[in-house]
């Protein structure tokens, strides 16, 4: 096609330049200067002739290379689409087997974070076990392997667990036997040292300090600390000590009783946690029980009149008798002292008799009451100074939540241990001085109450005369 398309372009370029050189050329008349151009356009002719001749033939062969060319092209194309068909279809098995394998992969990744979640809730368990184990005491490159198994970010592999395995049942087989061995412990001074420890089984660990026995707490990675053992149970470790024995006290609570018995407090951390308020409250308690204690021996070793001393007394003044002397030796009786002052003045007339009666029972009853006044105060001074030790705590409790925050409960122990020492004190001596007071006030009542009754008899027993 290119070769006739040359072909044609060169006859038409030879045409116009023939016309062109006919026109732009001047005419010549000259018979051999035409004959001479003829045969060289004749000759022109001829050989756009041969030229279109041969880019026929050109021609023809160019396009049945063309249409093999394209024969071959599309036999091409045919065996093309269908390897492509079946790379499509290979792709779509391949895809499809390809996500049946992700999501068996995905399950299996899952069931093996199960199993590994469980592995490692079971292996800090078991840490937390082995941190209070006796046996870790003495072997304690067990708990030191555990750790670092629980430390590691990577799965865990068969092997991890097998030897996990193993360390526990070893360690399960040790808790059933006995064992002897130097192990470093902080003894009861505070300093650690290497003591030789006697284990019983997984819930007994101590040693010997000299004449005393002690226990030994595990506590992890550290040393064992050390908690003296009273009482029973170091009489019973010293004897089995030395073979004397086979009891042995242990303890199945992990150490949580010893915790128990160390946080365990006595008097003196009591009045520390309490704070200042304390000493007050405990200045009023202290007051308050030394007055209730004099005044409850007075008022008890104060007797009622008896009704066969009242009837001897009447019958002394009836008979005109020297009933002065007789009620002079009736002791700690309230009663007789009204009686005697009436018959000091039975000669005096009826107003005598009777302003000696009030006289005399307002000055027992004074005496009487005396300090009665005091215990009541105290009684309801102490739970007001509970009450402000509780604010005082409380204040306390919050600076400290404003300061270190919340994060620590121990940072606001001591305003709450404050806030409630000190109620708890002042409650624990307001509510027996309260009672006291109730029961002395009635004691009161009843010798006011026996004076009235004979101050009544006797004046009526005069006015009568």
């Amino acid at each position: 096609m290119s070769r006739l398309f040359n072909a044609s372009f060169s006859l038409s370029v030879l045409v116009v330049g023939v016309l062109l050189f006919l026109y732009v050329t001047p005419l010549r008349a000259q018979s051999e200067e035409w004959s001479t151009k003829a045969q060289r356009v004749l000759q022109l002719a001829e050989e756009i002739d041969q030229r279109t001749a041969s880019s026929s033939r050109y021609e023809k062969k160019d396009r049945e290379a063309l249409v093999a060319q394209l024969e071959r092209l599309q036999k091409r194309l045919e065996s093309t689409e269908k390897l492509l068909k079946q790379t499509r279809k290979d792709v779509t098995e391949t895809s499809k087997i390809r996500a049946e394998m992700a999501d068996q992969y995905q399950q299996q990744m899952a069931d093996m974070k199960t199993v590994e979640g469980i592995f490692r809730t079971a292996l800090q368990q078991t840490i937390s076990r082995f941190n209070t184990s006796p046996v870790s005491v003495l072997h304690p490159e067990k708990l030191s392997l555990l750790n670092t198994m629980a430390a590691g970010e990577l799965l865990l592999e068969i092997k991890d667990m097998q030897q996990y395995a193993a360390m526990v049942f070893d360690d399960m087989e040790k808790t059933a036997t006995m064992e002897t061995a130097e192990a470093p412990v902080i003894v009861l001074d505070g300093h650690s040292e290497k003591r030789l420890l006697h284990r019983a089984g997984g819930f007994f660990l101590g040693y010997m300090d000299g004449k005393k026995a002690v226990f030994a707490l595990p506590q992890g990675n550290l040393p064992a600390s050390s908690i003296l053992a009273h009482g029973g149970a170091g009489k019973y470790m010293i004897s089995w000590f030395r073979g004397e024995s086979e009891i042995v006290p242990v303890d199945i609570t992990g150490g949580t009783a010893f915790k128990a018995i160390e946080q365990k407090q006595g008097l003196r951390e009591w009045i520390e946690d309490g704070g200042v308020l304390l000493y007050p409250i405990l200045l009023a308690g202290l007051v308050g029980v030394v007055i209730t204690l004099l005044k409850t021996i007075h008022l008890l070793g104060q007797r009622k009149l008896t009704t066969k001393h009242r009837e001897r007394v009447f019958r002394l003044i009836e008979k005109n008798g020297d009933a002065e002397t007789f009620l002079g030796k009736i002791r700690f009786c309230p009663a007789a002292q009204v009686l005697l002052a009436c018959v000091s003045f039975k000669d005096k007339g009826l107003d005598a008799i009777d302003s000696s009666v009030e006289e005399s029972i307002t000055s027992e009853q004074l005496k009487l009451e005396r300090f009665l006044s005091a215990i009541g105060v105290l009684a309801s001074i102490c739970p007001l100074l509970g009450l402000l030790g509780t604010v005082t705590g409380m204040i306390g409790t919050f600076q400290a939540i404003t300061i270190y925050g919340t994060g620590d409960p121990r940072m606001m122990s001591t305003g709450i241990s404050e806030a409630l020492v000190t109620t708890q004190a002042g409650l624990a001596v307001a509510i027996p001085l309260l009672l006291a007071h109730h029961f002395l006030k009635r004691r009161v009542a009843v010798l006011v109450a026996d004076m009235e009754r004979a101050g009544s008899g006797i004046t009526a027993l005069l006015s009568s005369r």
